[in-house]
């Protein structure tokens, strides 16, 4: 009998890419994909995917209520969770990530969840665990991995934690991608970054729900290539022969001065950064994406 999965941000990026992960290997599992809106063009759009996926409609919120509304289009105990919460730097006072984050934990256990995964961010490498940083963001998923592994002692809960590092899905050829390599340039002053493309986060989250025996009470940090300002640029040139695109530095100052966490992100990825293991992980995934065949394959940049 199939296994059925609660997918949460089942419309965005991460939650969307497990999706895709997992329908591309035509695995056997019955898709709960959680949504705020069932009657969105993009629920709808991934309603269309697959006969495997369900809409759920519901708020993070509201976490029971995410599960009672699950249990009214599944007759099947919910197996699998995969959690993400997505923060707004500078918006909201209220810290609604990291008690989104920790309610659905208690939600999974109290509804008898047997496998967890939890998107969060890394931190350093494998002192991530101990290291919330200074961010205010990367604090909260500090405090949901400390939530989900202590709540999790004793139950019958494993859980798996993957912590990626910067997407390179936000460079885009807009304004806001524009931003994005601006900011890169001016903050790093030269540090290298490391990036991980959406669709291999989805693959290692899959994965864990596909081999819950090889991924259980593991942490994963996840990135596909390491690279500074310049050696970006030099790639970008090559592969689409332009200059990458960028915008009038003060704009980029003025936003990290205007949200104080960006300015904050970017100081802690220059002096101490991302560490994930590349390597290691191409190992475990040879398709895993470099920003070059990012760019080829999945960037806007080389569309018509």
């Amino acid at each position: 009998m199939s296994r059925t999965l609660l997918i949460t941000g089942a419309t965005g990026k991460q939650g969307g890419s497990v999706i895709d992960n997992l329908i591309s290997q035509d695995a056997d599992f019955e898709i709960l994909a959680v949504t705020r809106n069932a009657q969105s063009n993009g629920a709808q759009r991934l309603l269309k995917k697959s006969s495997k996926i369900k809409l759920v409609e519901g708020n993070l919120d509201h976490p029971e209520d995410i599960f009672r509304q699950a249990k009214k289009v599944t007759t099947q105990h919910i197996w699998g969770v995969f959690s993400v919460q997505t923060p707004v730097p500078g918006f909201f006072k209220e810290n609604s990530e990291e008690r989104q984050g920790k309610a659905l934990v208690d939600a999974a256990l109290n509804n008898n969840v047997k496998f967890f995964v939890y998107t969060s961010v890394d931190r350093g490498g494998d002192a991530s665990i101990d290291n919330p940083t200074p961010v205010p963001h990367f604090i909260n998923k500090h405090n949901i991995e400390h939530h989900l592994i202590n709540r999790s002692k004793g139950t019958d809960m494993q859980w798996v934690i993957v912590r990626p590092v910067a997407f390179l899905n936000n460079f885009t050829p807009d304004f806001f991608g524009s931003v994005f390599t601006t900011s890169w340039k001016i903050a790093l002053r030269g540090k290298p970054l490391q990036l991980i493309s959406v669709t291999d986060i989805g693959f290692f989250g899959a994965q864990a729900f596909l081999h819950p025996d090889e991924y259980k009470n593991r942490a994963l940090s996840l990135a596909g290539d390491e690279l500074s300002y310049d050696e970006m640029a030099r790639i970008f040139k090559r592969v689409t022969g332009k200059d990458v695109p960028l915008t009038y530095g003060f704009l980029a100052r003025l936003l990290m001065w205007a949200f104080k966490e960006l300015g904050v992100m970017f100081r802690w990825i220059h002096d101490s950064g991302y560490k994930a293991d590349i390597p290691a992980l191409r190992r475990l995934h040879p398709g895993l994406k470099s920003f070059e065949s990012w760019l080829e394959t999945e960037s806007g940049f080389l569309s018509k």
